[in-house]
């Protein structure tokens, strides 16, 4: 397990393998908290390696075990893997329900593993603040895990183990929250202390020179933006086993290559952009089906319970029925107290009903006004209120890009073209073109209603395969 540690961020496939050895070792015993471990590490190497759908299995297993439910620090950990597991696949919700649960778990504690798990949590959660442009909180919350981490002593820290040591993380966070303000000369102090902590730390260094990078693009000095941004690719390179691409860093050097007037590197490095930005669609839509069947699979099990218990219920029913036939004439008063008792159950039921259609109204209107203000948590939260909107509308035609499923969205909603048009800023021309796309790419004969279409596929259809 120290060799896992030790690895993981300087070899991860090797830091996965040795975590993958302990596990088979510890599966033979009984030390639970052995057993958590291992789970934890080679959930971490497996996120590292962007294997996400295979580190939630890991996660959710280390969650299950007894030494894991009676120790918060160890839940913690699981927990903050599982908040950082959903920020990848932008379930922003579902992250900040979990770092708040760390935070919960850790804050009040003294041991310094759980200061800086604390403290990446507090990070975490300001940062996800950045998304929707609230950069107060954003601030506030990365602040405090600032100082939080600042309590354990140097000495200390450099002896922590590496799952631990991420205050060039904190820095990193604080550095890009200014970034995203544009305000780069604030942003510069803690882009110096987040590169020289992970000089120090032993991190690779691929993120804070793209922060570099990304400072001297926005004080004007492209050239120097430019090399950064090279070397950030080069340090990504130098880790054979590192799986994510490089599209956003491509992307960012043809526009700094455009602005300098240099357009053949910038279409050569726009090139590659696109071309691993196909390898990163395919990925998310493997990702996101795999968390739509574990929602799916989870929605089984649900599903399977409660017809038990209606089956317990029915027989309950039943023999209760045949007690009253059997002594209707003694328990003729006991009838009417159990009729009456009926009545105010079916009272209940048809409030708790109202109550659900209610809330399900109040979640359509959310969803409307997300969508009128082009807010970019409407995809994620869409798919909160829609679950299978997703899986069925990739069985009709995986290859649908992420652009065409929110427009897909939109329509399935009942919004017109120029609404579409007018809440994502975009000319009724490019809708209309996007439409037209659409239901060539659908197949759609010209007499036939998209709205209609979509819904009878999405609503009524169940998914398969082909």
């Amino acid at each position: 397990m120290q060799q896992a540690d030790n690895l993981l961020e300087s070899n991860s496939l090797k830091s996965l393998e040795y975590a993958q050895k302990a596990n088979f070792i510890t599966e033979k015993s009984n030390d639970s908290k052995r057993k958590a471990e291992t789970y934890y590490y080679i959930a971490f190497t497996l996120n590292i390696l962007e294997e996400y759908e295979k580190s939630l299995p890991f996660i959710e297993k280390g969650l299950k075990e007894h030494a894991t439910k009676v120790s918060p620090p160890l839940k913690a950990r699981f927990l903050s893997l599982k908040g950082y597991h959903y920020s990848r696949l932008h379930l922003y919700k579902q992250q900040a329900k979990q770092h708040q649960e760390v935070i919960d778990l850790t804050m009040s504690r003294k041991d310094p593993e759980s200061v800086m798990t604390a403290s990446l949590s507090l990070s975490s959660l300001g940062l996800s603040y950045t998304i929707v442009n609230d950069y107060t909180n954003a601030h506030h919350f990365i602040d405090i895990a600032l100082k939080h981490a600042k309590t354990v002593p140097d000495t200390v820290y450099h002896k922590l183990k590496k799952i631990y040591k991420v205050k060039a993380n904190l820095f990193y966070y604080k550095a890009m929250t200014h970034i995203e303000q544009l305000r780069a000369k604030e942003a510069l102090p803690f882009i110096q202390q987040a590169y020289q902590q992970a000089i120090v730390d032993n991190k690779p260094l691929t993120l804070f020179l793209e922060l570099y990078a990304d400072y001297y693009m926005q004080i004007g000095k492209t050239e120097e933006a430019i090399e950064f941004y090279l070397l950030a690719i080069a340090d990504k390179k130098k880790r054979t086993w590192n799986r994510s691409t490089s599209a956003d860093l491509y992307l960012k050097i043809s526009k700094s290559y455009n602005k300098i007037n240099q357009y053949k590197e910038g279409e050569k490095f726009l090139r590659l952009s696109a071309a691993e930005r196909l390898i990163d669609e395919n990925k998310n839509r493997k990702r996101v089906q795999a968390i739509l069947d574990n929602i799916e699979n989870h929605d089984i099990i649900i599903k399977n319970r409660d017809n038990q218990l209606k089956i317990i219920l029915c027989i309950a029913l039943l023999i209760t029925l045949l007690l009253f036939i059997w002594k209707y004439r003694e328990y003729k008063q006991k009838k009417k107290k159990i009729l009456f008792a009926q009545k105010i159950e079916i009272e209940q039921n048809k409030q708790l009903i109202e109550t659900l259609e209610l809330k399900v109204n109040e979640s359509f209107s959310e969803l409307i006004e997300l969508a009128k203000k082009n807010s970019p948590t409407f995809w994620a939260r869409f798919q909160e209120i829609h679950p299978k909107f997703l899986k069925r509308m990739l069985c009709i035609d995986a290859n649908f890009k992420s652009s065409e499923l929110i427009l897909c969205a939109y329509i399935y909603l009942g919004f017109s073209t120029k609404e579409i048009a007018d809440y994502t800023f975009k000319a009724t021309k490019t809708i209309e073109n996007n439409r037209y796309n659409l239901r060539k790419k659908l197949g759609l004969a010209p007499e036939e209603d998209l709205i209609l279409w979509l819904r009878n596929r999405v609503d009524d259809n169940p998914p398969t395969e082909g």
